[in-house]
């Protein structure tokens, strides 16, 4: 039985979870988030990737175990997307300009052209299964609506896929980490086996075509 079943009665995400999923906060703005999630069981031994920034006000997301992640697979499909390795996609993203951001356009978590944004990188294998929202990102309402930031679409016409774990920090310890504590993003994906071998060779889940 998945270890946060409580956060999905009858396999359905509860309100809180589902708002946090279509990327609405506690004031009611919509800064991004996932365009039609579904609840998807992630199985024991699955491998999840989660870029952050620093926790530098209370009011931030928890940094390396928030809510939002993605698959070695989607990374794979990013790579693919834009013909390059993992040194490539992180070019520019101290200034916010990599071409992470401009797939992640999702969350000011993930995008702001705050230097500090996709600074770290944490790597997660699960000890036990878990539910989450699954599904592309959608177009991120930034600086009060004044703009909308429209994630890249992808070799098949989707934007990345995310993955969604409401209240995720309270179940770290179901999650290996496979990196160190903060690892920064510029090291590791810009290391000449991108991501490692352990990560990015992980296998494709069930509920990813």
């Amino acid at each position: 039985m998945p270890i946060n079943d409580a956060d999905y009665p009858d396999g359905q995400a509860g309100q809180e979870a589902k708002l946090g999923a279509l990327g609405f906060d506690a004031s009611g703005h919509r800064g991004g988030g996932i365009e039609r999630p579904i609840v998807v069981t992630l199985p024991a031994n699955a491998v999840l990737l989660r870029l952050y920034k620093p926790v530098l006000n209370k009011e931030d997301t928890p940094g390396d175990f928030g809510a939002w992640w993605f698959t070695p697979f989607e990374y794979r499909r990013i790579s693919d997307h834009f013909g390059v390795d993992g040194s490539a996609l992180v070019q520019g993203r101290s200034s916010g300009a990599s071409a992470l951001h401009g797939v992640l356009a999702l969350l000011h978590e993930w995008y702001g052209g705050d230097p500090a944004q996709l600074s770290y990188i944490n790597a997660v294998r699960l000890k036990a299964p878990m539910l989450a929202c699954y599904g592309p990102g959608a177009p991120a309402n930034a600086d009060g609506y004044s703009r909308t930031l429209k994630p890249i679409r992808l070799n098949g016409g989707t934007s990345a896929r995310q993955v969604y774990i409401h209240k995720c920090w309270q179940y770290q310890a179901a999650m290996e980490r496979l990196l160190p504590v903060n690892a920064l993003t510029d090291c590791v994906l810009g290391a000449v086996q991108g991501a490692g071998t352990g990560i990015a060779a992980a296998p494709r889940l069930g509920f990813e075509a």
